[in-house]
């Protein structure tokens, strides 16, 4: 089974984890501002002992130092180690303690698959839950694949990370599927990402596609979606008003930000987002960011061949 074929079997897998949950209630028939509570809520990191922790965390913290207003300044970090095989006890003290806290989170996939089942024992509300890998060799399509399933597009962090990862020059897609529709602010418009030319499908005007240096027919055979002529650019809809997210809700741009690796980007992407940086979504049911820059690179750093789950969790 080829690489990007495992990925989109791993993002539907993982999505079926949110459906069990259901929608959560807190995203429904909520304003942008209302639903952006992260920094008013106790956020903690958790680190689920994987190889990719601390290059992660390293991003999620970049994030924090970031957004000013964010009142704590960083992260508070629990790390799992191996308690959550060997001591699930402790996992459950954790859970009871854990009451207005929104856990921000990267783990393997089974690990991720055993704690989501713990929260949703807890009737917590699973916000977005995202699967990110890498391929190594030169012959790989898309050497980094995200694929996200989140409860509404106010909790996607797919445009942000989409921003970040165009300025390493490596091809990515990211797909996003979202469970419910958010209210979008009326002075919240579609602005297509740097770069980008973005679509909609004539028969399904809720799926968005954005594409760089790839056609939108050959994208969305890519990325697994049934391929259609009926794109329809979406350009014209671009106005002075709408907001770019080549610069993040505090005025500090998104250029000046350096990551070594993948991992990093992905990290400050989940967590800013969670935090309530750079809240302009679309109102939309599916969506992809599809980048090809026509360059090869070698190895990233030694981060080519790595997988993780991220989620978002309220309990």
């Amino acid at each position: 089974m080829n690489e990007t074929r495992r990925s989109l079997i791993k993002g539907m897998l993982t999505g079926g984890t949110l459906l069990a949950f259901g929608i959560p209630t807190v995203t429904q028939a909520v304003s942008l501002s209302q639903t952006f509570s992260g920094s008013t809520r106790n956020c903690q990191l958790l680190l689920g002992n994987t190889p990719l922790d601390e290059a992660f965390a390293k991003g999620a913290q970049t994030a924090c130092t970031h957004y000013s207003s964010y009142r704590q300044g960083t992260l508070p970090t629990f790390k799992l180690e191996d308690e959550l095989l060997t001591n699930p006890l402790r996992i459950v003290d954790l859970l009871m303690q854990s009451s207005n806290m929104r856990w921000i989170a990267i783990m393997d996939h089974g690990s991720a698959a055993i704690f989501t089942e713990m929260v949703r024992n807890f009737e917590g509300r699973l916000l977005s839950l995202g699967s990110h890998s890498s391929s190594s060799g030169t012959d790989a399509s898309f050497p980094m694949r995200h694929m996200w399933t989140t409860a509404t597009p106010v909790y996607s962090a797919g445009r942000l990370l989409a921003s970040l990862l165009t300025q390493s020059q490596h091809d990515f897609f990211i797909v996003e599927n979202f469970l419910g529709q958010a209210v979008v602010d009326s002075a919240m418009k579609d602005s297509s990402l740097a770069g980008f030319s973005s679509y909609r499908l004539t028969e399904q005007p809720a799926t968005h596609l954005h594409c760089a240096g790839v056609s939108p027919l050959e994208a969305s055979q890519l990325i697994g979606w049934r391929a259609s002529e009926d794109w329809k650019s979406v350009l014209s809809q671009r106005d002075e008003s709408s907001i770019d997210l080549d610069q993040a809700a505090t005025g500090t741009t998104i250029e000046h930000l350096r990551f070594d690796n993948w991992i990093e980007a992905t990290g400050y992407a989940v967590v800013a987002t969670a935090l309530g940086i750079g809240a302009n979504q679309d109102s939309c049911s599916s969506r992809a960011f599809v980048y090809r820059s026509g360059h090869r690179y070698p190895d990233n750093h030694g981060l080519s061949g790595k997988h993780f789950v991220s989620f978002v969790i309220d309990v």
